[in-house]
């Protein structure tokens, strides 16, 4: 009896196209942008091995617009060539909305195949590390306002980065009942801290640090009663309570905890006090949110004054030391 050939296993047909997917020649360009910061990263191979350019670079802006981040790709692009020493004939990206900004803001070759997974998971660590240089030195300003007879706090707080990256701001508010004023500017810590590790996560894990600026020495000085255990009567529930909150957020992060004199010419701590005053008042007057969100984004602007570049000036220069 003839015996019946077998076709071969199904996966079997399949292989090819893996391989050819994974061997796609060409540029990948990935794309990380957050609110006021952008990353990116353009990889691709040189002689059997991964080459990568991420950035932005010194001199670039780091919250770039649309053009800016086209002419920033563009340019990472034109170094590859150089290298290469040839066009790549196809750009994948990581993303529709990458794609769709590098047709309209540049000449590059972008393709809708995707990219090879081994090009992404290089420029993902590329971009990782843009974030960890990105954590090294940054500054968070917080402060708080609370009106006479009063039991709500403003709350306001600056996120600085010594490479002068756009500022993160936040004015919110907090009610407390027994704690005052100090029970405020710890709140004003505790919302500044959230919102910096859920910016930048990576400090959990030890990676770079933060200096936390505030006005109150007593604020400090509970904390520091709190995370060693010695309280006295004239600990507050609400201040306590704020105080576990910062040093439960804050384990694993390299963080430290700096006074600065109030109302002293400190642009961080000017700007800090203008979002306290500034969320307290708007609470009290009953602002509806988009209004506030106006005069929230009023404030950014003054960030970009000579005092504000006077500051980051010194903290890089401190920093090249």
């Amino acid at each position: 009896m003839t015996a019946v050939p077998m076709p071969a296993p199904p996966a079997a047909r399949f292989v090819p196209a893996l391989v050819a997917v994974s061997e796609r020649h060409g540029v990948t360009v990935l794309v990380d942008r957050q609110p006021n910061l952008c990353r990116w990263a353009v990889h691709t191979i040189v002689d059997g091995k991964d080459f990568i350019i991420s950035g932005p670079g010194h001199g670039q802006s780091t919250n770039p617009s649309n053009r800016e981040l086209a002419a920033q790709i563009t340019q990472a692009v034109g170094r590859v060539v150089k290298r290469t020493g040839e066009m790549p004939s196809q750009v994948f990206t990581g993303d529709w909305a990458t794609a769709e900004l590098l047709r309209a803001k540049t000449d590059l070759p972008v393709t809708d195949l995707t990219a090879p997974p081994a090009a992404l998971a290089a420029a993902r660590d590329a971009v990782a590390e843009v974030e960890r240089g990105l954590v090294s030195g940054l500054v968070l300003a917080c402060d708080s306002s609370r009106g006479r007879g009063r039991t709500v706090n403003g709350c306001g707080y600056v996120l600085a980065y010594s490479n002068g990256a756009d500022p993160i701001l936040g004015a919110y508010t907090s009610v407390s009942t027994h704690g005052g004023i100090r029970a405020g500017e710890l709140a004003a810590i505790r919302r500044g801290l959230q919102s910096t590790l859920g910016h930048h996560p990576v400090l959990r894990e030890g990676v770079g640090d933060l200096k936390v600026l505030t006005d109150s020495k007593a604020a400090l000085e509970v904390l520091d009663r709190v995370s060693t255990g010695a309280l006295q009567p004239c600990d507050d529930t609400d201040s306590v309570n704020e105080c576990k909150r910062i040093l439960g957020s804050a384990r694993g992060v390299n963080i430290s905890y700096e006074w600065v004199r109030g109302h002293n010419g400190h642009p961080l701590n000017e700007l800090a006090d203008r979002l306290a005053v500034l969320a307290r008042r708007n609470r009290e007057m009953g602002v509806d949110d988009i209004t506030n969100a106006r005069m929230i984004a009023t404030i950014r602007q003054d960030t970009k004054d000579i005092q504000m570049g006077k500051w980051l000036a010194a903290q890089r220069a401190a920093k090249a030391a």
